[in-house]
């Protein structure tokens, strides 16, 4: 009975890890950590990004509540916006042109950020 118990709980260890390691690789973009926005704990990580012109930023959501990408500020959107994001959801933007550009999430106009692209 103990090694019975053993080895399901060596079994489950392996389950876990290997799926806190997925979404762990799921949250990082393949190009690197720069070109990435996490959504946590209703804030941007990095709030603030400087990349090249042409860059593709991608922004995924890492909380257990919907997010969205829409920029412009609060009242004065652009028209581009991401769906309602779920958990581990994503979206991508690149960013043809240089320029500073304020994002926001619509259901929570308090989490802000900029991408800045030279």
């Amino acid at each position: 009975m103990e090694r019975k118990l053993a080895l399901f709980s060596f079994f489950a260890v392996s389950v876990f890890v290997a799926g806190v390691g997925a979404l762990a690789y799921r949250g990082y973009a393949p190009g690197g950590f720069a070109d990435q926005v996490s959504i946590h704990d209703y804030s941007f990580h990095p709030s603030n990004l400087t990349i090249r012109a042409g860059t593709t930023v991608r922004w995924v959501n890492m909380d257990f509540v919907g997010h969205t990408i829409s920029f412009g500020t609060e009242g004065n959107e652009t028209g581009t916006e991401s769906p309602l994001m779920g958990h581990m959801g994503s979206f991508s933007y690149t960013f043809s042109l240089p320029g500073t550009y304020e994002y926001h999430c619509d259901p929570h106009p308090y989490m802000t950020g900029t991408v800045v692209a030279t």
